[in-house]
């Protein structure tokens, strides 16, 4: 009786084994049967401002050429420290007036081991913050044929806040989205992650599509120049708009609270 008993509860066993479902399949299929991958989504927005430069960095030239070395740099000296003064009076700071580390190079004739003259270069970086600014450095170079405007690099002072607002609203897009997709699906959303990309400063399109062409006057050209039929010309930049744009990404996890 009891071998009767023991043997058929060993069926049972067997048969229950046998009715169980088969896992089959790799580690990572497996462990997405038993543990189910969470439901994400992405919300994405960008956010645009647009300011104006209102910085610019002047580069000047200061050369200066006498048949010796002593005499080219005195006079480049003393030059240097005229124009200094003039755009001190003109209303631009001392501290926005940088002067570099000048160069000399000796200038030789056709004939002859002995250089004919010395050349001294010297190069002042001037920061300025409106065109009456810009106009008196101007007037100095059209009055001093040694002084000639060589680049001009233009900024916008208050570019860390503006890149700040601009990753501000793209967020605040991305959570405005995500009260709406609550409401209107009747879920709820967790953030797990986000991207941020890098903001991006441009010309605006009215800038980019503004080209302004002037002729130089009152600065020394080369002789190359001189000999060309048109006058020579240079593509400059102004005080003009820039605009900052950023994209934020945000991955929600939808929960589940039932």
């Amino acid at each position: 009786m009891i071998r009767r008993v023991v043997l058929g509860s060993l069926f049972t066993l067997a048969f229950q084994i046998q009715a169980a479902p088969e896992l089959k399949g790799r580690p990572d299929e497996l462990k997405s049967f038993l543990y189910p991958t969470k439901q994400i989504v992405t919300i994405r927005s960008s956010a645009k401002e647009k300011a104006y430069s209102d910085k610019a960095i002047i580069s000047v030239l200061i050369t200066t050429e006498e048949d010796k070395l002593a005499d080219s740099v005195k006079k480049n000296g003393e030059l240097r420290a005229n124009i200094f003064q003039s755009l001190l009076e003109s209303g631009i700071k001392k501290e926005d007036i940088n002067t570099s580390k000048f160069s000399t190079s000796p200038q030789y004739g056709w004939f002859g081991k002995e250089p004919d003259s010395y050349e001294v270069v010297n190069r002042m970086a001037i920061n300025i913050f409106n065109e009456k600014q810009l106009s008196a450095i101007a007037t100095i170079s059209d009055n001093n044929k040694e002084v000639t405007l060589s680049d001009t690099e233009f900024e916008h002072t208050s570019k860390a806040k503006l890149e700040e607002k601009v990753k501000k609203n793209a967020l605040a897009k991305v959570m405005s989205q995500k009260i709406f997709y609550e409401k209107t699906l009747d879920l709820k959303l967790k953030p797990v992650a986000f991207r941020d990309f890098d903001v991006v400063q441009s010309g605006s399109r009215g800038a980019q599509a503004l080209e302004q062409r002037i002729t130089i006057t009152g600065s020394r050209i080369k002789l190359s120049d001189v000999k060309s039929k048109s006058p020579p010309v240079m593509t400059v930049q102004s005080f003009d708009e820039v605009e900052y744009s950023a994209t934020i990404s945000v991955d929600f996890e939808i929960v589940n609270d039932k």
